[in-house]
């Protein structure tokens, strides 16, 4: 079974909780002393050596540096596939000044620019024997650039498209390399996944991080198309799971009201300093050559791992491994400095083998998730959300380059921006909901981009709204790595949320596609992302609000999942207007609530 996003066993259970409390207060009106417990599961055991204490906030630290190589990995190919502002190279003016070699070799294109990808040629030998006309003659034949390009490196810098004049008619490289990029991370996806729950979190967590270094260290030595395509492809492999083994780690740690914080703090603080500064470095720098050996070099940390973070004591209890999970949470509760009996533990052991058995046992496969109409119908939904928010998420983050703006600033600004969209993300998820956050910021994310168009010719609003919608889209995708985990039911929530991802890296195969369509019309990718993200937004309304209830652990639970839910509910509504009225208006509450596989009175 693949894991690529955290996986927790339980969720809120209010109704149970309730019960709970209700059966104490009778016994302790009939003096009778409460029964121990038994461990139901995992999370109880959590609670029982604390699960939030000192050990999770020492594990949530060493969860943000991967936050940081997360911006390297994915952000860095969009300042290295760079391509500064050039014009053809004719050797016979070079003794000129740049502006002069402009003026007199390099026609005007439609826009009052110079051409990038053409040039005069005249006997420049002959004309410069006669002495340069004051301007360029009408006459003069303008083919195609033949002794390359010239770039200019003064106010940009190096890239790997100035390097190998990946300009003018192979200006598809970039997009390409780009999309091996996301094609790599398919099998990675699958291979990464296996091993995790094969292996455990921690070896995965190592190999991926140090494949994504090899390969970083290795881009700059690439000889021509190929090579970089392949190294791309490779890089890709490690993409999705250098990053999520550790973020799926440190959420099976962590209790459950901590999740939605502990998950998106790193993107909102780390994620955004890794964004920021790398422009400026490899503005500094100059090249992009330096700029990869110093941002892959800092995966190296990821050697230490092993020796300073506990491998998943959950892995664990489902592959029988008990000896090793109750180590793990003797540990966890010393630092917590709670006590754990004897009973305890002995309760722990038999839970940790009962696991293996019901792991061994368990017979869903991936097909169950499209039988039944409604799971089929909120599988589908998800799968399609995941997808069109990754594509619109990434076609977004691209699409700086087509901005009116510094390449170095609009960098700094657009992941900059991932900051606030991330605090925005803990509260709105919260308080608005899953369902309602991903319509919204879809349609946010496509309005934006939609009223850049009116205003073209005001660079600074057209660019207020373009990174608006990359605001947007950051918010959007929070909200689906968060939704897609918790509408698949536990029992195939590893497979089904592989499947998710997989199906987005395919989506996300299109997105350089949609930033280079720009060389058709400039316009063309702020109206392909707009309407993508507005007509998207409409059926992920149809799906079932995750907030606050028990989620779905079997397939059965799935059949009935969210049928009775108002789609216009938001959980700052309240929980009593959550449900579409029963036909017997007097029909109690927890009546309607018992339709729901939330509610559990037993």
């Amino acid at each position: 079974m693949l894991s690529i996003f955290p996986i927790s066993d339980n969720y809120h259970k209010k109704h149970i909780k309730m019960s709970e409390k209700y059966e104490v207060s009778l016994s302790e009106k009939s003096e009778k002393p409460p029964k121990p417990t038994k461990l139901k599961d995992f999370d109880d055991m959590l609670n029982l050596v604390g699960s939030w204490g000192k050990f999770q906030i020492l594990l949530t630290v060493c969860f943000l540096p991967f936050n940081l190589l997360l911006g390297y990995v994915y952000l860095s190919s969009i300042l290295i596939n760079f391509t500064p502002p050039h014009w053809c190279k004719i050797p016979a003016l070079m003794n000129l000044t740049v502006d002069e070699r402009m003026k007199f070799a390099i026609p005007l294109n439609n826009e009052s620019s110079y051409s990038q990808c053409s040039m005069y040629a005249p006997d420049w030998n002959q004309i410069l024997n006669e002495g340069l006309p004051d301007e360029p003659d009408p006459s003069w034949q303008i083919t195609n650039c033949v002794d390359g390009w010239e770039y200019d490196i003064d106010n940009y810098h190096r890239s790997v498209t100035s390097d190998f004049d990946w300009v003018c008619e192979n200006q598809w490289v970039a997009s390409l390399s780009q999309a091996a990029f996301f094609i790599g991370a398919i099998p990675g996806t699958m291979v990464f996944g296996y091993l995790s729950d094969k292996y455990g979190r921690i070896p995965v967590i190592v190999i991926s991080n140090l494949l994504a270094m090899v390969t970083g260290f290795c881009t700059p030595f690439v000889t021509g198309i190929w090579t970089y395509v392949i190294i791309r492809f490779f890089t890709g492999g490690c993409f999705n799971s250098f990053f999520t083994m550790m973020y799926i780690l440190t959420m099976e740690y962590v209790d459950e009201s901590k999740r939605t914080f502990v998950g998106n703090i790193g993107l909102a603080l780390i994620l955004t300093i890794s964004g920021v500064y790398q422009p400026w470095l490899i503005k500094g720098l100059g090249d992009w050559k330096p700029f990869s050996y110093i941002l892959y070099c800092q995966f190296a940390i990821v050697i230490v791992a092993p020796w300073i973070m506990p491998e998943s004591s959950r892995w664990l209890m489902s592959m029988g491994k008990t000896e090793r999970a109750v180590k793990i949470m003797k540990n966890i509760a010393k630092m917590n400095k709670r006590e754990l009996t004897d009973d305890a533990i002995a309760e722990f052991e038999q839970l940790c083998e009962q696991e293996k058995i019901k792991t061994k046992e368990n017979n869903a496969s991936l097909l169950d998730l499209f039988k039944h109409p409604v799971v089929r119908k909120n599988s589908l939904l998800i799968i399609f959300l995941f997808m069109v928010v990754s594509l619109v998420f990434d076609a977004s983050v691209r699409n700086v380059e087509n901005l009116n703006f510094s390449i170095y600033m609009s960098f700094m600004i657009s992941t900059g921006l991932e900051l606030p969209a991330d605090l925005l993300s803990i509260v709105g998820l919260t308080h608005c909901g899953r369902r309602w956050s991903g319509s919204l910021s879809l349609a946010l994310t496509g309005i934006c981009m939609l009223l850049t168009l009116p205003f073209k010719s005001y660079p600074t609003a057209a660019n207020f709204f373009a990174l608006k919608g990359r605001f947007w889209a950051t918010y959007g995708m929070n909200t689906a790595m968060q939704y897609t985990v918790e509408v698949m039911p536990t029992s195939l929530r590893g497979t089904g949320t592989a499947l998710a991802s997989i199906m987005s890296m395919l989506a996300q195969i299109a997105s350089p596609y949609i930033v280079f369509s720009s060389v058709i019309h400039p316009d063309l990718p702020f109206i392909l992302i707009g309407l993508i993200g507005v007509l998207s937004s409409i059926p992920v309304l149809f799906l079932p609000e995750t907030a606050g209830v028990a989620l779905p652990d079997t397939v059965e639970d799935a059949k009935t999942y969210g049928i009775h839910d108002n789609i216009f509910w938001m959980p700052l509504m309240g929980e009593k207007r959550r449900h579409k009225k029963s036909k017997d208006q007097d029909e109690p509450a927890d009546v309607i609530c018992s339709q729901n596989p939330a509610y559990n009175p037993e």
